[in-house]
């Protein structure tokens, strides 16, 4: 027997030995696989992969290795990504850059990172782009600078440094965008016009030989007109405005001295009016709704939108053309949107009392004296009821019991401005219906009906320009109780709901407690010997009692916190100059105030076709009083000052990437021309569109030359080493066309580029 004992006690031990060798083998994992996730957890996402490569090479069986190997390859090239996007918008490009190769030699041609060295590149391109932009508004070139800086926005509308530089320019220049009439200083030069019912056509001749503006009528434009004009001390430009306005007509420019006059006629416009063509990406308004808008504003004279890319192309007047893109800039903002902290807790509590003593209440009777197990009345002294027996025992109750049970839900949910959320935190509980198949033997068939059975939460965000969040909340709580018996025998379950619904306003961060929706019951139950239980003091004696008590609450906490609200835009923004109704974007008409007194009336008939006549530059003190011809204003204002040459280019360009320089001749007389010699470096540079790319590159300026007084270089970086280069005027030269003489030109530094 000892024997026997002894080989299942040894039997025992080897087999406890061996689950606990089985344990310990299940509990050490691979050793590879272990590091591999402890290095995630680290930050060292790379120095986890290659581990978790390395796990699945020496177990290629594994399949929780595989999964996490198949996981962590989207995981980690997608954060690697994202960190590299930060960098790229904090503005860190070179760390950008090689964070987006280092991903690229991990994972070559990975999407995401090839598509980040791209907007990469784009920033580049638009910093430098947003540079010159900042250069040309250091020379006062506010135009061009204007339009570089819009160039920036039309590709990427959340550039940042263009987004800061234009609402710059727009504080400089509080006007409508329209190219007007800036072609020459003469018309910007103040003029006294007086004229009483004189011809048109003797107006413009007046106009030209003063201001040397040169007109072409349409053949339609009636040139015998009378007009009457006192203005003094007005620009040409505002003066000519007002003619054409008060005689229904319309310019186009020809070039930078010559205009032609045309009736403003809806046919006339039609064979004059320039128009542009330019495409708006919506990026967060519905494009019918933002179509529907232009339409109704501007006026648009052909749109077309395409809902499959969230677009519309217009074709109309430079000028309208501005007044879309404001509009489209206030009303295509990306929608407010609030993430809702929602903590749903459940309290539950029961507590049950068992107290008292509890006696023998009942007898029973037998036939056989005796053969119950309870006791005998007649061993109480009771000989006569024998046959009767009760419980020989009596027990005293003080137990108690208690039960809590509390259930926490915290969803998190984000919602945009005026879309309803919904939560629900619960079960779906069946509800069977019987049908029954007509037939010879009936067949009958269960279909279930799901009920959402829990808490129930919606929330509709109405966000506030303030940071305020007015939320419409309602809450249902419903639980299942016993079923209820219907006609035929169908039950169905007993549903108890509990529902609160309430308007409330939260700022930013703020919570708030909904409460109140408790559940108290209790139960009391006294058992004991009946008479007993009447008698106040003997019931709480003899008698047990029962009691249950359950107490429910729901309490929810909701907290409101906004990822981005509207922006508010700025008065200059939100408010600008429209127009008309005809010419959308056309600036308004207006002279400038003169004093009291200072228009002379001429006497009628001394002089001009039909009437008075008088036109001189009220600015200049050399202008002959004597009635003798005013001289080109050309001539005088530009005889006291020597041409300068100006050449504008980046200051910084990345490699094998392309940039613009500009030459220019500022403060020369119409009749200039100059001829300029620009020279570069050829082993850095190469001017793109020459067959030559001697180093040298010779330009020509002037009114009458194809390049007008303002030239553009393209080049590209050639360069495989960064640096830096110059271009530089190597000479340059200027004769008068007119006189014939030569004129010195004052020469620019060279332009500084640094090749990064």
């Amino acid at each position: 027997m000892r024997i026997k004992c002894g080989v299942i006690y040894i039997l025992l031990l080897i087999l406890v030995s061996g689950c606990a060798i089985n344990n310990k083998t299940f509990e050490t994992r691979n050793q590879a696989f272990s590091e591999a996730q402890e290095s995630i957890q680290n930050g060292e996402l790379v120095l986890g992969l290659q581990k978790l490569e390395q796990a699945a090479q020496e177990e290629p069986d594994n399949k929780e290795i595989r999964t996490a190997l198949v996981r962590q390859r989207e995981e980690i090239p997608r954060k690697l990504v994202s960190e590299a996007d930060n960098m790229r918008l904090s503005g860190d490009l070179e760390t950008a850059e090689q964070l987006f190769d280092y991903i690229l030699e991990l994972f070559p041609r990975y999407e995401r990172a090839l598509s980040g060295l791209a907007a990469l590149e784009r920033e580049r391109h638009h910093i430098a782009s947003i540079d010159y932009a900042r250069e040309l508004l250091a020379l006062n070139d506010v135009e061009g600078a204007e339009q570089t800086v819009r160039a920036v926005l039309q590709e990427n509308p959340e550039q940042t440094h263009a987004r800061q530089l234009i609402q710059e320019i727009s504080q400089l220049v509080a006007r409508n965008e329209s190219k007007g009439l800036t072609l020459e200083t003469a018309f910007k030069e103040p003029f006294t016009m007086e004229f009483r019912d004189t011809d048109l056509k003797t107006v413009f001749e007046l106009m030209a030989k003063t201001a040397g503006i040169n007109f072409v009528f349409d053949k339609d434009v009636r040139q015998e007109a009378k007009i009457s004009l006192f203005v003094r001390d007005n620009s040409v430009e505002d003066i000519l405005n007002l003619i054409l306005m008060t005689n229904q007509l319309a310019y186009t420019i020809l070039n930078k001295n010559s205009l032609m006059i045309y009736p403003k006629t809806p046919a006339k416009q039609k064979e004059y009016q320039e128009l542009v063509v330019r495409s708006f990406q919506i990026a967060h308004t519905d494009v019918k709704q933002m179509v529907a808008m232009v339409r109704g504003l501007v006026k648009a004279k052909d749109i077309y939108v395409n809902e499959q890319l969230n677009l519309f192309i217009m074709r109309d007047t430079l000028e309208a053309i501005r007044v879309v893109e404001k509009l489209v800039a206030l009303n295509d903002l990306p929608e407010p949107e609030v993430m809702l902290e929602v903590v749903i807790m459940t309290i539950s509590r029961t507590n049950n009392f068992q107290l008292g003593p509890k006696l023998p209440t009942s007898a029973t009777f037998s036939a056989i004296p005796g053969v119950t197990e309870a006791s005998v009345l007649s061993d109480f002294g009771f000989d006569g009821l024998k046959n009767f027996t009760m419980s020989h025992t009596a027990a005293i109750d003080f137990a108690q019991g208690f039960s809590s049970a509390d259930i926490l839900s915290n969803p998190r949910i984000r919602v945009k401005n005026r879309e309803a959320a919904k939560i629900h935190v619960g079960t779906r509980e069946p509800v069977f219906s019987a049908n029954v198949a007509a037939g010879v033997s009936a067949v009958v068939t269960s279909t279930p009906t799901y009920l959402d059975l829990g808490i129930k939460l919606d929330v509709e965000p109405i966000i506030g320009l303030n940071n305020d969040v007015t939320m419409k909340v309602t809450l249902e709580v419903s639980q299942k109780g016993e079923d209820v018996s219907g006609p035929g025998g169908a039950t169905a379950p007993r549903i108890s709901t509990s529902n609160a619904e309430t308007l409330l306003t939260l700022k930013d961060g703020e919570t708030q407690v909904l409460g109140g929706l408790i559940q108290d019951n209790e139960n009391k139950g006294l058992t004991g010997l009946a008479g007993l239980l009447n008698i106040p003091g003997l019931d709480r004696l003899t008698g047990s009692q029962k009691i249950d008590r359950t107490k429910s609450e729901l309490i929810l906490l909701i907290t409101p916190r906004i990822v981005q609200n509207l922006t508010q835009p700025t008065n200059l923004e939100s408010e600008f100059y429209f127009g008309t109704s005809n010419d959308a974007g056309r600036l308004p008409i207006k002279i400038n105030k003169t004093s009291p007194g200072s228009l002379a009336m001429a006497p009628s008939g001394s002089g001009g076709r039909g009437g008075a006549s008088r036109m001189n530059r009220a600015s200049n003190p050399l202008s002959p009083q004597n009635g003798q011809a005013t001289p080109n204003p050309f001539a005088q204002s530009a005889a006291s000052t020597e041409p300068t040459i100006t050449i504008q280019a980046p200051a910084n360009v990345g490699l094998d990437k392309e940039f613009s320089t500009r030459v220019r001749m500022v403060g020369a007389r119409s009749s200039v021309t100059s001829e300029v010699e620009v020279s570069y470096a050829t082993d850095v540079l190469e001017l793109i569109g020459v067959d030559d790319n001697s180093g040298v590159q010779s330009i020509k300026l002037g009114k009458d030359e194809e390049t007008g007084m303002s030239a553009l270089l393209r080049f590209k970086v050639v360069t495989a080493n960064p640096g830096t280069t110059e271009v530089s005027i190597q000479s340059a030269s200027a004769e008068d066309t007119v006189s014939g003489e030569s004129i010195d030109v004052n020469m620019p530094e060279p332009s500084i580029i640094n090749i990064q």
